[in-house]
């Protein structure tokens, strides 16, 4: 917990040379020092300076003990038993060598929290194991150690107590703990952490330099399957790929390596000599991996032409070849690792991969965004709006032209690594923004055992539910025998110091059956108290082809129980919200103006509206029956923006074989909108609207286009979109974004418009949407009253159309009532939950 926290300190403090003279501001920030500043720090010297809030737009959090141990007894535990099983039916020699071949890794390892928890973990199975299981070679290593030991103390030696568990966490750590970071002083803190944590009194320190090392654990080839896969991408390839062609060199120096005791300086030595033999012997083939990995963003044709399937041919004179030259040059400021070269024995051992891989990667996305470049240096930044920004960049750019730079430098190797892990095994990352825990995700399954592999592992809930994670969902569910997630809602900040909104997800995965099969959802538990009394309950393990069934991205729902099982099922008997059914509606959503990419066409300016403009709307500047909120992103001119909407619409058309002869765009007509920008834990997380004509859009809002419907239809769909019982529905698959994904896979039932019930829809749903002249054109079409509501006239409408709502998606009463009280944390849903139910009990059943 010390070094946890001193990381987290360490992450928000730099070192760097001054490129020029610096002062310093009243908030203590090093600033350029101009003509009759102060020099605080001179030209060339080296300084340290604060960079508030890079650990929290690093997503670096240190991992509560708690979270570690649960991820330990579901993931570490369950694989141990496999493992001893397995070692006891073995003969004492082969138990001696094959009892510490079990390999566990944290690749993003942080202070090496997740390590040590899992030194200790393995030290009492294995000593156990012992006790019913006396291992001669094993007990000799043991004794020749404690010897070695008092033999160094002398005199001392009377004093020390040392006993087995010591020595065991000692050997664990070396020959079966694995990590990797990308932080250099990282990379120091967990090699003291574990030293500090297996010392033994005599001994030396344990050799962890080829264990924990330093480099980018998402570049670089993962596995043998990676380079066997390069080679059959050509025709011909006449020899077999495997671990001994690719590794077996290697193998006769880290047979050496396992089998030495670390019992003095000489042994230590002696180790390092035989790790330096090793990658000697792996150079080859750590230069295949090179040119594997930065092949596919190289421009030169020497490189892209590379014929791997004649690697046998080529792999003598390959360190000398132009291309791997050229992949060196593209790699040398990334620090790839090739997991097979830097650790050969993993990959050839028993298991053929880590046995068990833990952590908390870090969740952000693979670019460098400008807003949360400059909050890391002034906090404040971050609570601009966007409008403010644009006039505090200006002077940004003037003032600080040091951090301008640095940013264009950031910017430059991003988007080198991101052009690399684009084109890397992580398939389907680049729907959505190639997010760094979705490259993790991949990661670990493809370095744990395919025989008998575990995760357990910390991510940002959109990992099991967001566009992009989808390809990885579908994976684990197919290649996994057991699948358990719990969900943390983050409520007070209980489980990190992050946005209280975020819910985390708890992941482990099995590639062997431990337990029962199939995939555990368990949560979302908002607070220690309800986690600790809600994971042991019993919980029905659900079919992945069911859940591949309710929305288009095998998204994994929140189900805090099976009663809530049930209500999404009945939920998810109407038809997806986008299904195109003959004779009936069809409809798509739409984004408009992209903030970024047609910021020229916005006024982002002038505080008033300049006369002729209309708004640009953003998320906030609607709501649910509430279709003006007078808070806009920008202003725009229709002279300017209208005729290059038209023409991207008609383009649109044409390509969707639609007809594209019509001279009016969606903005100059009221349109059903939702926000993008949303969450599971607001008090709404589909808002959605009917929004007046004349407004353009920012991408923060999404419309609906009807492609097929009238006026009658769209107020229909708006009035499910507005109700409590879709937006429950929404609620548990969407975490931070209403993206397309989930629209798409939205449950809406098709009613004729005979059906007594449509009717109440439309009544209700259209007295609530035309609050205002805007809207007299659609009220007088469809014969409702435009206008405002008084509080309490609108709230009545409000109830009886979720009581209506409720009725067609066929609920029962129980199910109404389990909506309601699991809607929303903390609301005070009583008294309109009675108004509900009164309504609902008043409509008539219908077989219809």
């Amino acid at each position: 917990r010390e070094f946890g926290t001193i990381y987290e300190g360490l992450l928000e403090s730099e070192l760097s040379i001054a490129e020029e003279n610096l002062t310093v501001d009243k908030k203590g920030s090093f600033l350029p020092a101009k003509n009759n500043d102060q020099i605080v720090i001179q030209k060339g010297q080296i300084y340290l300076h604060d960079r508030s809030g890079v650990r929290k737009s690093t997503g670096s959090f240190f991992t509560k003990e708690f979270l570690v141990e649960y991820l330990l007894d579901r993931s570490l535990d369950p694989a141990l038993d496999e493992h001893l099983e397995r070692i006891s039916k073995l003969d004492d020699a082969d138990r001696t060598e094959q009892l510490f071949d079990f390999r566990v890794a944290d690749i993003a390892m942080g202070s090496g929290h997740f390590l040590v928890a899992a030194i200790d973990r393995i030290e009492f199975r294995f000593a156990r194991w012992l006790d019913e299981n006396p291992t001669p070679g094993i007990l000799r290593e043991l004794q020749f150690l404690r010897g070695a030991a008092q033999n160094s103390l002398g005199e001392l030696s009377e004093t020390v107590v040392i006993d087995d568990s010591q020595l065991l966490r000692r050997m664990i750590a070396r020959k079966c703990i694995y990590g990797v970071d990308l932080n250099p002083i990282t990379v120091q803190l967990s090699q003291l952490s574990i030293w500090i944590h297996t010392f033994v009194p005599g001994l030396p320190l344990s050799l962890l330099d080829h264990n924990l090392i330093k480099g980018n654990s998402l570049v670089g080839v993962a596995s043998l399957n990676e380079i066997y896969e390069k080679f059959q991408q050509g025709k011909g390839t006449l020899f077999e790929v495997n671990a001994d062609y690719l590794l077996g060199e290697a193998a006769k120096p880290l047979m050496e390596l396992a089998k030495m005791s670390d019992a003095s300086i000489k042994d230590i030595e002696n180790a390092r000599i035989l790790m330096k033999d090793a990658r000697q012997k792996t150079l080859t083939t750590k230069a295949l991996c090179d040119l594997i990995t930065a092949q596919p963003i190289s421009t030169n044709a020497t490189l892209k032409g590379y014929l791997f399937e004649n690697w046998d041919l080529q792999k003598d004179d390959v360190l000398n070849s132009t291309a791997f030259k050229i992949s060196k040059d593209i790699l040398s400021k990334i620090n790839p690792v090739h997991f097979p070269v830097a650790f050969p024995e993993v990959f050839l051992g028993y298991s053929k991969g880590f046995n068990v891989i833990l952590g908390n990667p870090p969740w952000e996305a693979i670019k460098v965004e400008e807003k949360k470049f400059w909050a890391r240096y002034y906090p404040g930044i971050k609570s601009k709006s966007q409008r403010e920004f644009e006039a505090e960049k200006v002077n940004l750019y003037s003032s600080r032209p040091d951090l301008l730079r640095l940013m264009h430098l950031e910017k430059n190797e991003q988007d080198q690594i991101r052009k690399i892990i684009l084109a890397g095994n992580y398939p389907g990352i680049g729907k959505g923004d190639p997010d760094l825990y979705k490259a993790f995700s991949w990661r670990f399954v493809n370095l744990i055992s395919k025989k008998n592999g575990s995760l357990g592992i910390v991510m940002p809930r959109s990992a099991i539910s967001a566009n992009g994670s989808q390809e990885f969902r579908r994976y684990i569910a197919k290649n996994s025998e057991s699948v358990d997630i719990s969900l943390l809602r983050n409520s007070a900040k209980w489980v990190f110091d992050i946005d209280p909104r975020y819910t985390i997800a708890l992941i482990s995965i099995s590639k062997k059956v431990y337990n029962f099969p199939g995939i555990f959802l368990k949560g979302p538990f908002i607070s220690l108290e309800h986690f600790q009394e809600g994971i042991n309950k019993k919980y029905i393990p659900i079919k992945f082809d069911e859940i591949e069934s309710w929305t288009e991205d095998c998204a994994f729902p929140l189900l805090p129980n099976p009663e809530s099982l049930d209500v999404l099922r009945q939920l998810k008997k109407s038809p997806f919200i986008t299904a195109d059914i003959s004779n009936d509606w069809f409809l798509k959503p739409r984004r408009e103006l992209d903030a970024s990419l047609q910021k020229n066409l916005m006024d982002l300016e002038s505080k008033n509206c300049p006369e002729g403009f209309w708004p640009v709307y953003k998320g906030a500047s609607f709501d649910i029956w509430n279709s003006d909120t007078k808070e806009y992103y920008a202003w725009g001119d229709p002279k300017i923006i209208k005729p290059f909407l038209l023409s991207r619409e008609v383009n649109r058309a044409e390509r969707e074989g639609r007809n594209s002869n019509f001279r009016t765009i969606h903005a100059e007509n009221p349109r059903i909108s939702f926000r993008l920008i949303t969450r599971a834990t607001d008090n709404r997380t589909m808002r959605a609207s009917l929004i007046p004509p004349k407004c353009f859009q920012q991408h923060s809002v999404q419309f609906i286009e009807f492609i097929r419907g009238d006026l009658y239809d769209q107020i229909y769909v708006l009035g499910f979109l507005s109700s409590i019982p879709l937006d429950w529905y929404s609620r548990k698959f969407v975490e931070l974004n209403f993206t397309f994904n989930y629209f798409n896979s939205l449950p809406i039932p098709r009613l004729e418009r005979t059906h007594s019930l449509w009717s109440e829809v439309i009544k209700f749903s259209g007295r609530l949407a035309f609050e205002d002249l805007r809207f007299k054109d659609w009220a007088n079409k469809i014969d409702i009253e435009c206008g405002s509501l008084e509080s309490s006239e609108k709230n009545e409408y409000i109830c009886k159309l979720d009581a209506v709502v409720a009725k067609i998606y066929g609920l029962n009463e129980n199910q109404v009532i389990h909506i309601y009280e699991t809607f929303h944390q903390g609301w005070d849903f009583e008294p309109n939950l009675k108004k509900v139910l009164n309504f609902f009990d008043a409509y008539k059943q219908t077989n219809e």
